[in-house]
C-alpha cells in the first residue's frame, strides 16, 4: 500500500487505475494519500463509502473545493453550484434545473438530432479517422451551445478555454488565462441575451434571481464556466470510452441487433466509463467513515470509478454487460451534487449510438485509444476509427 500514490498519472495513462483500485478496495478502512505541497487526503473507494460520504453533504463539504489541490476551476470569486453548500447550493441549483428538465431537453431533441446527422454524414467511410477529434469533441460542443444560445461558429474557442481549464498538466497561469477568456467571452454573450432574449439556458441566468435580486456577476461567471466545461467534457469521455469498450469486447453486432438495449447500454457505459473519475469533499467535523478517524478540515476524495467497479455491487464488473439491471451506477454523482446535466448526456450520447448503430454495420478501432493524462476524468485525446 506504500507503494500507492493516487497523484501519480502513470497508471491512469496507461489504464491501470483499476488494478489499483481493487488493491484499495481489499484494505481496510480509508487510504490517505500524502502530497507533496499539500496536507494529504483520505481516499474513499468502495461503493458504499462513496455514496455515504457523498449523501451526507453536511458532514463533507463542497465549498473548500472538489478538485484535490486547493483549487476552484472559477478562480477566488464567486463558486459555482458545484463547490457551493447549502443553502447557496440549493438556490443556485434551482436556477437551471427546470431548463434541464426532462422535459425541456426533450423539447430540443430535433435539433440534437440534426447535430448527431450532420456529425454521422460528416464522418469519413471507409477509412480511419479520429472519432475524438471528428465526433466526441464535436458533439457536445455544439449540443451545449443549442442550449446555452451561442452562435454555432463561437463554440469551438469555448471547448478550447474549457479543455485547458480542466487539464491536468495545465499551469495555475494558463488556467487563468482560458478562465479570463471565458468570463469575456460569457459576459458579453449576457449583455446580448438582455438586450434579446431567447429560449435558451443564457437567458434564464441573465434573467434569474437569488434572493429577490440579481445574480451578481461572479455567480453568473461561475455557472456558465461551469457549463461549459462540465457539459462538454463527460459526454465527450463516455461516447468516446463507451465505443471502445462495446467494439474491444464484440458487442457492437449484438447491440445493433438489440436497439431496445440502448438506453440501458449507455447507463451501463456511464459506469464502466465513470468520465468523472473523483470529486473532492472536505470534513466540516471530526467523524468517522469506513472506521477510519476523519478530523474537521480534512480532504475526502470520492473515487468515483473506483466504486463503479465494486465487486461487492457489480458482477463482473470490468465488462460492459448491455442488459444489466439493475446499475445503482454512481457516474453522474449522487446525492445533492448529483449531476445538473444528467439528462442532457443521457439523451445526446443515445441519439449519437441509436445514429451510428442505425448506419455502420461494422466498426473497427484502430490501435489503443489515447489516454488523457488525467486523474480527475477518464478521458481519451484521439481514438482512430474506421467504419462502414
Amino acid at each position: 500500500m506504500s507503494s500507492v500514490d493516487l497523484l501519480d498519472l502513470e497508471p491512469f495513462e496507461e489504464t491501470r487505475e483499476h488494478e489499483v483500485f481493487a488493491e484499495l478496495r481489499r484494505a481496510p478502512g480509508l487510504f490517505f494519500n500524502p502530497e507533496e505541497d499539500g496536507p494529504g487526503f483520505w481516499s474513499a473507494t468502495r461503493y458504499e463509502d462513496v455514496v455515504t460520504a457523498a449523501r451526507d453533504h453536511q458532514t463533507f463539504i463542497s465549498g473548500k473545493g472538489t478538485q484535490i489541490r486547493n483549487r476552484r476551476a472559477e478562480g477566488h470569486g464567486a463558486p459555482s453550484v458545484h463547490n457551493a453548500d447549502a443553502p447557496l447550493h440549493g438556490k443556485l441549483r434551482a436556477i437551471l434545473m427546470p431548463g434541464l428538465s426532462r422535459r425541456e431537453i426533450a423539447a430540443r431533441e430535433d435539433n440534437f438530432k440534426q447535430i448527431v446527422d450532420r456529425l454521422i454524414a460528416q464522418s469519413p467511410r471507409g477509412e480511419v479517422f479520429d472519432f475524438v477529434e471528428q465526433i466526441a469533441v464535436r458533439l457536445p460542443m455544439l449540443v451545449i451551445a443549442d442550449v446555452l444560445g451561442v452562435p454555432e461558429d463561437e463554440a469551438p474557442g469555448l471547448v478550447d478555454w474549457a479543455n485547458l481549464m480542466s487539464d491536468m498538466r495545465a499551469s495555475d497561469t494558463e488556467q487563468a488565462e482560458a478562465r479570463t477568456k471565458l468570463f469575456d467571452y460569457f459576459r458579453g454573450l449576457a449583455d446580448t441575451k438582455r438586450k434579446a432574449p431567447g429560449d435558451d439556458i443564457a437567458t434564464r441566468l441573465v434573467e434569474a434571481s437569488l434572493d429577490d435580486a440579481p445574480l451578481e456577476q461572479q455567480l453568473l461567471d461561475a455557472y456558465f464556466m461551469l457549463i461549459t466545461v462540465a457539459g462538454n467534457e463527460t459526454t465527450r469521455f463516455l461516447v468516446t470510452g463507451g465505443l471502445h469498450q462495446l467494439v474491444k469486447q464484440g458487442s457492437y453486432a449484438d447491440l445493433r441487433d438489440s436497439p431496445a438495449l440502448v438506453q440501458g447500454a449507455i447507463e451501463e457505459m456511464c459506469r464502466f466509463v465513470s468520465p468523472v473519475t473523483h470529486m473532492r469533499r472536505t470534513a466540516s467535523c471530526d467523524t468517522v467513515l469506513a472506521g477510519t478517524p476523519i478530523a474537521k478540515g480534512d480532504k475526502l476524495v470520492l473515487w468515483f470509478a473506483s466504486a463503479n467497479r465494486d465487486e461487492a455491487v457489480f458482477e463482473s464488473p470490468h465488462e460492459l454487460k448491455l442488459d444489466r439491471s439493475p446499475n445503482p451506477h454512481v457516474g453522474f454523482g449522487v446525492g445533492s451534487h448529483f449531476c445538473l446535466g444528467a439528462h442532457l448526456a443521457r439523451r445526446e450520447s443515445v441519439l449519437l449510438f441509436e445514429a451510428i448503430l442505425g448506419t455502420f454495420s461494422k466498426v473497427e478501432i484502430v490501435d489503443d485509444p489515447e489516454r488523457l493524462p488525467s486523474n480527475w476524468f477518464t478521458g481519451w485525446t484521439a481514438m482512430r476509427v474506421q467504419w462502414e
